[in-house]
């Protein structure tokens, strides 16, 4: 027996998968929640990310498959920035440097750094930039470029001590295997980096500030591999700590949102993975290069090799969600807690003619990733009135994630870029059947929703399967180990006026 283990960093917590690589079984698994959690400003502890790297590869190995173990692959949220000093160092451990918020990690929803993002905006379309092609003619502060020139402000002292500049799975894929390898996904996406194009031009680099280029290169160095690449060996000394052989490979570290695609399958041109947790993240694959304005990435290889992936998603969806449903207290959760039921599912029951909904909301609680990219938009609701019920405004906030998907996927029709299948993943999906069939309902098409607990995580394992040698691709990965149970939602025919209404409702507001 062959088997590989995919372990996922999310927001909140992180999840673990020992598979079989010639059935798919998943053989064991674990969550773990992190301690600390995350604060409101997007700064994130180090040591969670630490501790659970250890207890999920100790949880997923008992003793009688730790001999199996071939590969390992971790994918993390993105852009989640850990910066390291020349010894391999986090700096939040440093203890002259730990208790200086520019040390910290910062997650993906960490937004201080929009200033910077605009600086750097304005200077690129003044240049002529050619990397904003591929970034749909946006920047984001989620990404690497405004987080390094806000810290360069606002601490030199952290950034005179920062000798790489770290994703977070580029991160724990340097404490496996002790090599710093830069992920594609990550450089591509959230680094203005291509392979085509390499980096930004000197000439706008050093006009953010002077000698800026050559310090971005620096901290942004290092060889960039693909999807499924072998980035090296499981270190010796966490060999002889969890018990595993010394050949075991560990791929290259992935995004998050991009791991799921694998073992749903979506693979081929024409396909599209939706992922959907406390935000949500939208891949599409393409055989030719298409320029989409609004849409924050498109890169050769960056999801699936020999293919263009389409990058795209929503800063705020289960994140939106928990907000309403602690905001709205009451008789929900006391209802929901004698039940021994989520709110959520005490919201969605009161729910009887969605097609009706005069509530719309806009979903933009945590800014805008795509069309437009701009996060310091914020949400919006419209249509209340004293009669209003906490179900309506809940299901507006539903058909708000569902619109979003769908200007996304309306702004790639615009260029060429078209949609065969659409899949989904993630915690939410299983959870929340109303969500998905809206999705279906206001997309117009049929959504496979995957019966899988841990498609991110699955999906890193199909990856590691490849970094180890097994395949020789994610789609022969797939055959072998990928989700084969679908739930079919297929959109409302009955109501296709009224959902189409809908639709054009909320897209006017986002106007």
């Amino acid at each position: 027996m062959k088997t590989v283990i995919g372990l996922d960093y999310g927001t909140q917590a992180a999840r673990g998968v020992l598979v079989d690589a010639e059935s798919g079984q998943v053989l064991a698994s674990h969550s773990f929640r992190y301690p600390h959690g995350n604060t409101v400003e997007g700064l994130a502890c180090l040591e969670d990310y630490e501790q659970a790297l250890g207890e999920l590869l100790f949880a997923v190995t008992p003793p009688e498959y730790r001999k199996t173990v071939e590969g390992i692959c971790v994918d993390a949220t993105s852009l989640t920035l850990v910066c390291v000093d020349q010894d391999g160092r986090a700096l939040s451990r440093l203890p002259e440097l730990s208790d200086r918020p520019h040390a910290q990690v910062k997650l993906w929803k960490y937004h201080q750094a929009e200033p910077y993002a605009r600086e750097a905006l304005s200077l690129a379309r003044k240049l002529g930039e050619p990397f904003l092609e591929r970034t749909g003619g946006s920047i984001s502060s989620e990404w690497t470029m405004p987080k390094l020139l806000e810290i360069r402000d606002g601490d030199p002292l952290c950034y005179e001590r920062m000798d790489y500049a770290l994703d977070l799975c580029e991160y724990l894929t340097f404490r496996l295997t002790g090599r710093v390898v830069r992920s594609m996904g990550s450089m591509c996406y959230k680094g203005l980096w291509s392979q085509e194009l390499g980096f930004p031009s000197g000439g706008f680099l050093n006009g953010l500030r002077p000698g800026f280029s050559g310090e971005y290169r620096r901290r942004l160095r290092g060889p960039v591999l693909r999807p499924g690449e072998r980035a090296g060996n499981l270190k010796p000394e966490l060999c002889y700590r969890f018990g595993l052989k010394e050949s075991v490979a560990v791929a290259t570290g992935l995004l998050d949102g991009h791991t799921a695609l694998a073992a749903l399958g979506a693979v081929k041109p024409g396909d599209a993975a939706l992922v959907v947790g406390t935000s949500n993240v939208l891949t599409i694959q393409s055989s030719a290069l298409h320029r989409v304005e609004g849409i924050c990435g498109v890169a050769l290889d960056g999801q699936v090799p020999g293919l263009y992936g389409i990058d795209a998603g929503q800063s705020g969806t289960g994140d939106m969600l928990e907000w309403f449903v602690r905001l709205l207290g009451g008789r929900v959760q006391e209802e929901a807690g004698q039940r021994g039921i989520s709110s959520h599912q005490v919201l969605t029951e009161q729910i009887r003619r969605p097609w009706e909904n005069p509530v719309t909301a806009v979903d933009w609680w945590n800014g805008s990733r795509n069309v437009p990219c701009d996060l310091g938009l914020r949400g919006i609701l419209a249509g209340l009135s004293l009669d209003t019920g906490p179900e309506e405004i809940y299901l507006a906030l539903l058909q708000a994630m569902a619109c979003g998907t769908r200007e996304i996927l309306e702004a790639c029709k615009k260029q060429g870029v078209v949609v065969k299948r659409m899949f989904a993943a993630g915690g939410i999906t299983g959870k929340n059947p109303l969500l998905m069939q809206e999705y279906a309902n206001l997309l117009n098409g049929l959504v496979l929703v995957g019966k899988v607990e841990e498609g991110p995580a699955l999906g890193s394992a199909l990856f590691a399967a490849v970094a180890a040698g097994i395949y020789g691709t994610a789609a022969e990965a797939y055959g072998h180990m990928g989700v084969r149970e679908f739930v079919r939602y297929e959109p409302d025919p009955e109501h296709r006026e009224a959902y189409e209404a809908l639709y054009w409702r909320n897209h006017r507001l986002r106007r």
